[in-house]
């Protein structure tokens, strides 16, 4: 009954997202992903009972992957998931590891692509995870966007060898906000780093992006993105599409 609650209430608020992301004329072209289940901070055991809501992917799949505190891979799993009758409908899944101590730190994340096999969405949480004992689930605090971009626009041409990204984030952690430019191929042709002080207060922010010369147009994807120590791996992505010309 209580993980009943819990999607129903996580679905709720991410239509709600949905709605405020496009009334307040900012971007999150990307599907967006609220992992309902564990939430951050959670105690777990093996298997662990992961539930998300999120719209899958161009490609229809949905990539889950859980490494602990040295990075070292404890799952992964790559599902085929278009639902028809609500691309919101909650995804669920379990994921079962071994580790060789009692307990471990661990991260795990879940990621769409576009068709390009880019990144457009992913959300992570942090957990500890044990070999026996008791679970203790946290609920899901994520209650808004992590950012939001008031330009540039989903689709927009840009001509001139740069543009300005601008917008508000409220950051997860203290690693900077990477700005990535990437191109059909996987080719980053753009980076910027934006510093962070004081992670989960919000910020607005104006940012200069230059991009390589190119001779004909491209479509190319805005990844915006935070990573997490001791990982070392991203904890939040959203990402958006736009063309350059030369």
């Amino acid at each position: 009954m209580v993980n009943i609650r819990r999607i129903v209430l996580g679905l709720i608020l991410f239509f709600t997202l949905c709605m405020l992301n496009s009334e307040n004329g900012s971007s999150q072209a990307s599907p967006a992903i609220i992992i309902l289940s564990p939430g951050q901070g959670s105690v777990v055991t093996s298997p662990i009972h992961f539930s998300a809501a999120l719209v899958p992917g161009e490609d229809d799949l949905v990539r889950v992957t859980l490494i602990d505190q040295n990075g070292q891979l404890l799952v992964r799993q790559l599902s085929r998931w278009a639902p028809q009758a609500d691309p919101q409908a909650p995804f669920t899944t379990e994921l079962v590891y071994e580790i060789p101590n009692e307990s471990a730190q661990g991260l795990i994340t879940v990621e769409t692509q576009d068709k390009h096999h880019r990144p457009m969405t992913l959300r992570g949480v942090l957990l500890t995870l044990q070999n026996s004992g008791q679970t203790q689930l946290q609920a899901s605090s994520e209650q808004e966007p992590w950012i939001n971009i008031i330009s540039p626009q989903p689709y927009e041409f840009f001509s001139s060898g740069k543009f300005a990204i601008k917008g508000t984030a409220k950051p997860i952690t203290t690693k900077p906000i990477i700005f990535e430019l990437i191109t059909e191929t996987g080719g980053v042709i753009g980076s910027k780093q934006l510093a962070v002080d004081n992670p989960g207060e919000s910020m607005s922010f104006e940012v200069p992006l230059s991009y390589s010369f190119i001779t004909s147009t491209r479509e190319v994807r805005l990844v915006m993105r935070q990573t997490v120590d001791p990982y070392g791996e991203n904890i939040v992505l959203d990402s958006l599409p736009l063309f350059i010309t030369p």
